[in-house]
């Protein structure tokens, strides 16, 4: 794919290509979707979630870059030794809690990545991964409909919980099943 393959699309550039598609999911939902499946190296089992018309992502050949794109920049991610997975979530410049919207969003797709593309007991991971896991499922279902009080900080400070939780359930799932993403 080339260099550009390495840059992160931007939050507003995926969801507009999900518009095109007619597709029901959020831009951090899709690329947490992407990033759950590439655990176990299955993102093709995925594809029938981006949206209900398939001929529209046929027909859209931007899309099929954009998700091309996050495939590779995620991938990378997992590989990286320094822990520096980008998520794909709206800028500082959105109000914190639509942002906080979006991390749940991306922890939701996380979750449906990893159970459709074969994962489907956490508790068979190793225990501090099972529970990650677990607290995925639990910050998907953050209730960010009600202003909750909280800061810039407290929301990087569960980014970063949920960056190091990922990289502990890949390494889990590397050294339990032998997957690699990308590889």
């Amino acid at each position: 794919m080339g260099q550009n393959s390495r840059i992160m699309p931007t939050y507003r550039e995926v969801t507009s290509a999900l518009r095109r598609v007619n597709s029901q999911l959020s831009a951090a939902e899709c690329h947490g979707l992407i990033a759950g499946a590439l655990n176990t190296q299955n993102t093709a089992s995925i594809m029938r979630f981006f949206t209900d018309d398939p001929e529209s992502l046929q027909q859209d050949p931007e899309f099929s870059v954009l998700i091309s794109q996050l495939v590779q920049v995620s991938s990378e991610g997992y590989r990286d030794e320094g822990f520096n997975f980008q998520f794909l979530l709206p800028d500082d410049a959105i109000p914190l809690l639509e942002r906080s919207r979006a991390l749940a969003e991306w922890c939701g797709g996380y979750v449906m990545g990893l159970l459709e593309s074969g994962l489907k007991e956490f508790d068979k991971l190793p225990q501090d991964a099972a529970e990650v896991a677990k607290d995925l499922v639990e910050i998907s279902q953050l209730d960010t409909s009600i202003d909750v009080s909280g800061s810039d900080n407290d929301l990087m400070q569960l980014e970063e919980y949920v960056r190091v939780g990922i990289q502990i359930i890949y390494r889990a799932l590397i050294n339990e099943c032998g997957w690699e993403a990308g590889k």
